[in-house]
């Protein structure tokens, strides 16, 4: 049987919401660092300055005996603008640490992570590290306490300790043995599924987070929008023989991006609604339950629920 997958951003958030488990993996990613406690992790903190600016929800958000912050998210999808994003939390960081009149000086350390599994820079790398140094003298280090990184599950290079590789693995949905931080997941992750409330919650957030996310949507006009170049490409050069082939091909593009944005929501929907059935009917949930939710959400008829459901 498949295992829940700590990939999601609910299981994540649920796990991290143990000081324990989050400590250890923060203390794992950064080994340098002597972590003696962390406040208790905040899940889905959301920050926002004002009504016009964008807000941010941080995945798991916590601080230890020294005030320095940890910010860490599950990135699933390989979207652009990912640096631009990290930019974006750490600033937004700041301003929620720093109180009105308080000097700069009082701004902590702040380091933001992101867990992909896809390889962010194609350099094979298991840990991307970032921070400010001078582009005149690689070893003067602006020192305004900001560190961004990006963990890789694809990872190649032996750059990491074998604890960080092990967890890397086991978030690719990898059979990591004989790592005790990782059976602590896995035993905690078994626990939660068990729990009626948890599972209730998890299934909701599924059925409702999975299709409507900006990132899904956004991956499946990416792929509507490729498909209908190409039949587009091809209709249009049947026509534009007859027509005139600029004209043809202008006009096939039009009608062919039309059909394959159609066509990418539908497939994408479907796929979604497969994934998210095989789940909840691996967590024993009664399939009327399933039924019911997946016709609330994806505006489905009760035959094409149970078409799905026999799938």
């Amino acid at each position: 049987m498949e295992e829940i997958s700590i990939q999601e951003d609910f299981v994540f958030g649920s796990v991290m919401s143990n000081k324990h488990l989050c400590q250890h993996l923060i203390q794992i990613i950064l080994p340098e660092l002597h972590i003696e406690r962390i406040e208790f992790p905040t899940l889905q903190k959301a920050v926002q300055e004002n009504i016009i600016s964008r807000g941010v929800r941080f995945d798991v958000y916590t601080k230890d005996e020294n005030g320095v912050v940890y910010e860490i998210d599950m990135q699933v999808r390989h979207t652009r603008g990912l640096p631009q994003r990290v930019r974006y939390y750490q600033g937004r960081i700041d301003g929620d640490m720093l109180r009105h009149g308080q000097p700069y000086a009082k701004l902590r350390q702040s380091y933001v992570i992101f867990i992909c599994p896809f390889d962010p820079y194609d350099k094979g790398l298991h840990k991307y590290e970032f921070r400010n140094y001078c582009s005149q003298d690689k070893s003067l280090a602006m020192g305004d306490g900001r560190t961004a990184i990006f963990l890789n599950t694809k990872g190649t290079v032996n750059d990491v300790d074998q604890d960080l590789r092990n967890f890397l693995e086991y978030v690719d949905n990898k059979d990591v043995r004989d790592d005790h931080y990782v059976d602590e997941l896995r035993d905690y992750i078994n626990v939660l599924s068990k729990d009626t409330e948890w599972r209730k919650e998890y299934m909701d957030n599924k059925t409702h987070m999975m299709f409507h996310d900006e990132d899904v949507r956004a991956e499946g006009r990416a792929e509507g929008l490729k498909e209908g170049q190409a039949k587009g490409l091809k209709e249009g050069q049947v026509k534009g023989r007859r027509e005139g082939l600029k004209e043809g091909q202008a006009k096939g593009r039009r009608e062919g991006l039309k059909e394959g944005q159609v066509k990418g929501r539908m497939e994408g929907q479907t796929m979604t609604i497969k994934k998210t059935v095989a789940i909840l009917k691996q967590m024993d949930v009664p399939e009327a339950e399933i039924a019911h939710k997946i016709q609330q959400v994806f505006d489905l008829t009760a035959e094409q629920a149970a078409s799905l459901l026999k799938q």
